[in-house]
């Protein structure tokens, strides 16, 4: 008879971290280089603007959601003001 313990499948909600049932982490990675290509790239500022918003977003979102949120403020910071550069650039009319 086999043993139904072994062919169940486990949770990963309710597994331990590292076990075999964990899952690894689905969010890309966001980096302080990301940041700066939308800084001073090459693609229209229209297209900088709106991803650096939806990075900033997504910072925002990982820092509420995590007991060590605050390990990425200084990454929030630099996209804060990287947004507040390209901004600047608009203004300017740059493209």
């Amino acid at each position: 008879m086999a043993d139904s313990r072994n062919n169940q499948q486990q949770d990963p909600l309710h597994s331990p971290v590292g076990g075999e049932a964990d899952v690894e982490s689905l969010a890309e990675d966001i980096t302080s280089r990301q940041i700066t290509a939308q800084t001073y790239g090459g693609d229209p500022v229209e297209d900088r603007l709106k991803r650096l918003k939806d990075i900033i977003t997504e910072l925002e979102s990982r820092t509420e959601a995590s007991e060590r949120g605050q390990d990425l403020e200084p990454l929030l910071q630099e996209a804060r003001s990287s947004l507040e550069i390209v901004e600047k650039q608009a203004e300017k009319g740059e493209r």
